[in-house]
């Protein structure tokens, strides 16, 4: 048992060649071999040592050999299992199926005046909860649904965010780090028995900072996967170009699975893009752009060639400030190209204005432009009964039609896709129903869900991950952070 994903019957969108896709990965391997990768954690440059690499103290920098880099990439597992609260929501990653996650912003943001503001708590747990109940959302990522809550110290919003989310979202989720707040985020995984993946993402160009690679480290110990992520801006802190900044991108990932492997040979790593170009006229990174969605393409060609499960979101929000034609072309397109192209985990739901809002009505609307996705993926049934000779000889031309027979009883809900909130009345029942929007639409699903929303977490555990926020409080406390 496990969550149903989106199961793609076709082959994988791509746009490299053969020679292109090798040419990449050489020059990936010879940026690490001879330029290097900068750890400033004297623990992973010591790990890295004892691997096999070559280090410079005095810089930081471990230089990979080409040799350790392919064993490296060779013992990493081509699928596995992430174990959710409820079996049928794990997943499996590595295979033809792709899973969404949430995608987070700093605040929420008022629908009417689109003016942001701090969630409360509650906030945040009922967009967790909303999250929960929506079958084309399978994951999250850290600091989802929101990165800055009400009344919460900077240095607690990541374990108040994964306390969140183990309590009102029953699926798989990500640990990320500040000053070790993944050892307790790890802790609550294991006190309810779930697996999360660790966060270890570089900072462009080419350099991981201490918390990114300790929280690597802890989670390779714990037999946890680790996502290696690239996140650089082209013409800022990657090339400008699609294809330097590829290769740029891989060898920060390659990095990453080099000292996964040096911990715990054998540990699952999915590797995640979310490389964005510079806007030129005002700095800002861009979001929603085909440069976005181009970069995912090749990436997940690239890493395919590897067996190495890939996640995708540098198209996941848009850069429109409401929910609107912008933000759905914006984030459809992307979703639907990274899917296209065979990623195994999509972030988009949710995320709006680049990473600096999100609202959980957001989530419902893209929980239905993900399930259009998911038909797409399933492709064409070709059999002799979908193919429907014998009824199209048995109806014939005009006056003949389809509707009263069974075959059109037992296939068109099998054929259709039918979303949730988005409008499909005619004119005269939309104009009889109030004239209601999407979003109108999606606010009423959103208070139906929490009106009828059960926590699926025992009382006991519930109050083992309280004690262990408590706990993580007090530790905080005591070194002056709160």
């Amino acid at each position: 048992m496990a969550a149903e994903g989106f199961i793609r019957n076709f082959k994988p969108l791509e746009i490299l060649t053969d020679e292109q896709v090798e040419e990449a990965h050489g020059g990936a391997a010879d940026i690490l071999q001879t330029t290097g990768i900068k750890f400033e954690s004297k623990r992973g440059l010591k790990l890295m040592e004892k691997g096999g690499c070559r280090i410079d103290y005095d810089k930081n920098i471990a230089k990979v050999p080409t040799g350790l880099l392919k064993e490296c990439i060779d013992s990493c597992p081509n699928t596995f299992r992430m174990k959710a609260l409820d079996p049928a929501n794990d997943i499996i990653m590595g295979t033809n199926t792709t899973y969404t996650g949430l995608f987070p912003g700093n605040h929420t943001v008022d629908l009417d005046t689109w003016e942001e503001r701090p969630p409360t708590i509650e906030e945040n747990n009922d967009a967790c909860k909303i999250a929960d109940c929506l079958d084309n959302i399978h994951s999250a990522t850290s600091y989802t649904p929101y990165c800055d809550i009400k009344d919460v110290p900077p240095i607690m919003m990541l374990p108040v965010s994964t306390w969140s989310k183990m309590k009102y979202f029953s699926k798989i989720s990500r640990v990320g780090t500040i000053e070790n707040s993944h050892i307790w985020e790890i802790k609550m995984a294991k006190a309810i028995g779930v697996d999360v993946y660790g966060a270890m993402e570089a900072t462009p160009p080419l350099t991981y900072v201490e918390s990114a690679v300790e929280c690597g480290i802890d989670c390779a110990m714990e037999g946890f996967p680790v996502e290696g992520g690239c996140a650089g801006i082209m013409g800022g802190t990657h090339p400008a170009t699609l294809a330097g900044s590829l290769i740029t991108g891989m060898a920060e990932v390659m990095a990453c699975i080099v000292l996964v492997q040096i911990v715990r040979k054998g540990n699952p790593v999915f590797v995640n893009s979310f490389n964005l170009p510079q806007n030129m006229k005002t700095g800002s990174p861009v979001f929603g752009n085909p440069l976005n969605s181009l970069f995912n393409i090749m990436w997940n060609q690239v890493w395919r060639e590897k067996g190495i499960p890939t996640m995708n979101g540098g198209h996941a929000p848009s850069n429109s400030k409401k929910i609107d034609y912008q933000c759905g072309y914006e984030k459809g397109m992307g979703a639907l190209l990274s899917a296209l192209s065979g990623t195994h985990i999509i972030d988009s739901p949710g995320g709006l204005t680049g990473e600096l809002s999100y609202h959980p009505v957001l989530s419902i609307i893209d929980n239905d432009m993900l399930g259009w996705i998911k038909r797409i993926l399933q492709g064409v049934l070709f059999s002799r009964e979908t193919l429907a000779l014998e009824l199209i000889e048995s109806v014939g031309p005009m006056p003949g039609f389809y509707l009263d027979k069974a075959h059109t009883r037992k296939w068109w809900d099998i054929e259709q896709y039918v979303p949730e909130v988005a409008d499909l009345t005619t004119y005269e029942g939309w104009v009889s129903g109030g004239k209601k929007s999407t979003i109108e639409l999606a606010k009423e699903k959103m208070e139906e869900i929490l009106s009828t929303y059960t926590c699926k977490l025992p009382e006991e555990k519930q109050q083992e991950l309280d004690d262990i926020l408590e706990e993580t409080r007090e530790y905080y406390k005591g070194k002056g952070l709160i």
